[in-house]
């Protein structure tokens, strides 16, 4: 069907109409010089079908009359001897192109029906997937949060070291759930739609790193001087969150973490780089797949989500992700995401006005 209104349709057919009566006028009224107004009738009938989706049976009754009054036409100035009879051949001949096309451009039109339809259905089922798992993940953290906090208390009313001993295991292991759950509902929430708020990448930087210097003896620095943008600060911080946490994973005591942040022509750039093990080369290609995780990693292997989740809350946004990485030398992490600067940022307004709004200044430098 046509994405033409209804009130558009009905001026464009009406003036058609016109068109078209002028035309078969003219085919009676210049004997010998019909040709013209004759295709031209054919011709705007046949763009006309092509541009408005006709019911079939108005389509037929057009159809006949044109083929009708035109043919008449040329019949008449060949009785009359203006024409001579093997133009009438036309009556066939026009009568069949316009068929064939009026087949085409319908078939065309199931044809696009059927998408729309496969398309709807498509994104009826999505969507219930990511019900479902959403609600699922939802459900079973709610679940585990309880289990834990009964096993928890069980550890700590426990007299005996065996009891207590399994019971912290429980929570543990709870705990390891209760987490892998939280990073699925976020791998669906990351890729939904959301509108763009102002972003201060600046003060998200400061944030990140004072939640993570705290819980890992590492050395730690963020250098950023962007400010504020468009963007979605909530996801942001969770990829970010999901690059520190794999960082802080393979790396240990007296290594380095470092974010960066720069504003590099229309593109926002962030790294996240460590000084750890580093990924091996022939892991490079599949590190984003949900559930991958590097060969190497050994004990320190996580749910395999948290790149995933990095992978498809930048793809969502319209960015791209890299990583590069040599063993024993450590990896780096590149975001690049399209920038869009907040409407103080486009006025040329300073992001801080004053030192003590400045969480990072130049660089930051955090030892634990």
């Amino acid at each position: 069907m046509s994405d033409i209104g209804s009130r558009p349709k009905a001026v464009l057919v009406a003036a058609w109409a016109v068109f078209a009566g002028v035309n078969c006028y003219l085919t009676f009224a210049l004997p010998g010089k019909e040709t013209i107004p004759y295709h031209l009738v054919w011709a705007s009938f046949a763009l006309l079908y092509g541009l408005c989706p006709w019911p079939r049976r108005a389509t037929l009754i057009v159809f006949a009359i044109i083929t009708t009054v035109t043919g008449v036409a040329l019949v008449r100035h060949a009785l009359a001897g203006t024409i001579g009879w093997e133009e009438c051949s036309e009556i066939v001949l026009m009568s069949g192109i316009i068929s064939v096309l009026i087949w085409h451009v319908n078939r065309h039109w199931t044809a696009q029906a059927r998408l729309r339809a496969l398309q709807q259905a498509d994104r009826h089922r999505s969507e219930q997937r990511e019900n479902a798992a959403r609600f699922g993940s939802h459900e079973v953290r709610t679940r585990l949060t309880i289990a834990s906090g009964y096993a928890q208390l069980i550890a700590d009313q426990s007299v005996e070291p065996t009891v207590r001993e399994d019971a912290e295991l429980v929570v543990a292991e709870l705990v390891k759930a209760s987490a892998l759950a939280t990073n699925l509902l976020t791998l669906v929430r990351v890729a939904e739609p959301s509108g763009p708020e102002s972003v201060d990448v600046d003060q998200m930087l400061a944030e990140v790193l004072h939640r993570w210097s705290v819980t890992a003896d590492r050395t730690w620095s963020a250098q950023c001087a962007v400010g504020p943008v468009q963007g979605d600060n909530e996801r942001l911080e969770a990829v970010l969150d999901c690059l520190i946490e794999n960082a802080v994973r393979f790396t240990g005591p007296g290594d380095s973490v470092a974010m960066t942040a720069d504003a590099r022509g229309d593109e926002l750039v962030l790294t996240v780089r460590d000084t750890g093990a580093g990924i091996p080369a022939a892991d490079l290609d599949t590190v984003f797949d949900i559930f991958q995780t590097a060969s190497t990693a050994g004990e320190r292997a996580g749910s395999g989500l948290g790149l995933a989740i990095v992978k498809a809350a930048t793809e969502a946004h319209g960015g791209t992700v890299s990583v590069v990485s040599s063993l024993g030398i450590g990896t780096t992490f590149t975001l690049r995401l399209p920038l869009l600067l907040s409407p103080a940022a486009a006025l040329g307004e300073s992001a801080f006005d004053s030192a003590d709004s400045d969480p990072l200044g130049d660089l930051i430098d955090v030892r634990s």
